[in-house]
C-alpha cells in the first residue's frame, strides 16, 4: 500500500513571506518636526509612513513617549484614504499600526478599492463630492 502525505491546507504549497510588522519599521529624526519618522516599502507598489511627536513636539497625531504613532499609507506616491474622513490615521498603537501594514500587504489593491469606495460614499453622502 503506498501512503500520500496530503497537506491539510492550500497554504503548504505556496509558502507567503513573513509579512513585515511595526518591528521592521526603522525609526529615524523627522525632517520638519520634533519627532521621528520611519517609511518602509511594503511591495505591490504600496508603502508606509508612520510618524510620532517626541516630548513637547507638536503637529504629528501621535507621540514616541505615548507609544502611538499616525499613520499614512501611499499607492504609487498618491496617498491612501485610510478612512471616508481622513487620509491619515492618527493615535494608533504598535499593533494597530501592525495591522494596518498586514492588509496592505494581504489585500493590497483589493483593500484600497474598498477604501476609495468608502470615501467616495462619504464625500457624497455629505455633499462634498465637488
Amino acid at each position: 500500500m503506498i501512503n500520500y502525505d496530503i497537506p491539510n491546507s492550500i497554504s503548504q504549497f505556496n509558502p507567503q513571506p513573513s509579512m513585515l510588522d511595526f518591528n521592521d519599521l526603522d525609526f529615524k529624526p523627522h525632517r520638519h518636526a520634533d519627532g521621528v519618522q520611519a517609511v518602509l516599502d511594503l511591495g505591490n507598489h504600496f508603502s508606509i509612513s508612520v510618524v510620532a511627536n517626541n516630548d513637547g513636539g507638536q503637529g504629528l497625531y501621535g507621540n514616541v513617549d505615548d507609544d502611538l504613532y499616525e499613520v499614512a499609507v501611499f499607492y504609487k506616491n498618491d496617498m491612501v484614504p485610510l478612512s471616508p474622513s481622513d487620509d491619515v490615521a492618527g493615535w494608533q498603537s504598535p499593533q494597530q499600526v501592525s495591522y494596518i501594514m498586514g492588509k496592505v500587504q494581504s489585500e493590497g489593491a483589493y483593500w484600497l478599492d474598498e477604501l476609495k469606495e468608502a470615501k467616495e460614499e462619504y464625500k457624497k453622502e455629505f455633499g462634498l463630492d465637488n
